[in-house]
């Protein structure tokens, strides 16, 4: 071996110790704090696809502890980017087994878990996203190995059974969206956030000629005057919310999947929730972000703001 090559080895060695001893830190504290960071506001396959938006999901820290919810493409990436360590994450929390809700889950767990060396951590999903394979068993930490011996708790989602990180409280509810998903309420430090997930959500209306209409999957929807009736699951679980996170996807389109714009305004009234933001916008949708952030503050009497991809909304007095 040349010198030069002597001396490459020796900077090269030295550095591998060192990430070595970062990357396996006893202690990493969550960021100072309780906020939302939204890590991405796009979703869908046209989100996930184009990139308009960001497909990252939400970082939360609340009562001491960080959570990631729902991370999508590119999560790890724009968490990096805004300095939020995923070393400091005590879980990692999917609804749903759709692309833009679980993708980059692998990535945070390696970082929750230092690098597959540590077991610590929880990792929170559906049975059927489980049984699907969606999160590999190297990731689930069932392929230990001399240098990847760690992992998380493995979790499955029961309908009302509160998960514990910390201080922290976790609650799903069942919604209905397709595959087996679950909207979330978060507890700690005095305040309660609701996540919606994906959700389908109205039921029935009365159209503009006076017509009830069903929602229903192939029908076409006509421009509703009055909804009617309603999924109830997410009106009891979102009830007593100080902020719900609302996945809306379309103004109105699809509603037999998605909860809508019009319906979060039909929710929003219901629930009596003061506070919302709206994301996970379909890339059809984006566009008009502020202005269906407008439409469901007016119909619901509710101060709503949508999110926009990096933004960091603080909660409570922090």
């Amino acid at each position: 071996m040349n010198p030069e090559a002597q001396r490459l080895l020796a900077r090269t060695g030295a550095r591998v110790t060192q990430v070595a001893a970062w990357l396996r830190s006893a202690e990493v504290s969550p960021p100072r704090g309780d906020f939302l960071h939204f890590l991405g506001t796009g979703g869908n396959p046209s989100g996930v696809i184009g990139q308009r938006r960001r497909t990252g999901g939400i970082w939360l820290s609340l009562a001491g502890q960080a959570v990631v919810i729902d991370p999508g493409p590119g999560a790890a990436f724009h968490a990096a980017r805004a300095h939020l360590d995923s070393r400091s994450l005590g879980a990692v929390l999917v609804s749903h087994g759709h692309t833009d809700h679980y993708l980059d889950a692998g990535a945070l767990i390696e970082g929750m878990c230092r690098g597959m060396a540590e077991r610590r951590g929880l990792l929170a999903l559906p049975q059927q996203a489980l049984d699907d394979g969606l999160i590999g068993t190297f990731h689930r930490g069932e392929q230990p190995g001399p240098w990847y011996s760690g992992g998380p708790a493995v979790r499955t989602w029961r309908d009302g059974q509160e998960l514990r990180v910390g201080a922290l409280g976790i609650t799903p509810f069942r919604v209905e969206h397709g595959p087996e998903n679950y909207g979330l309420i978060l507890r700690g430090g005095g305040q309660t956030i609701a996540y919606s997930s994906d959700a389908a959500y109205v039921l029935s209306y009365r159209d503009e000629q006076g017509e009830v209409r069903e929602v229903r999957g192939g029908a076409a929807l006509s421009l509703p005057a009055e909804v009617l009736s309603v999924r109830q699951e997410l009106v009891q679980a979102m009830r007593g919310a100080d902020l719900a996170v609302l996945n809306i996807s379309f103004f109105w389109q699809h509603a037999h999947r998605h909860l809508t714009a019009i319906g979060a305004a039909d929710l929003l009234r219901r629930t009596g929730v003061p506070r919302a933001v709206v994301t996970h916008f379909d890339q059809s949708a984006a566009p008009d972000a502020d202005a269906i952030a407008a439409f469901v503050a007016a119909e619901s009497g509710a101060e709503v703001v949508a999110a926009r991809d990096g933004m960091r909304l603080p909660l409570g007095g922090s």
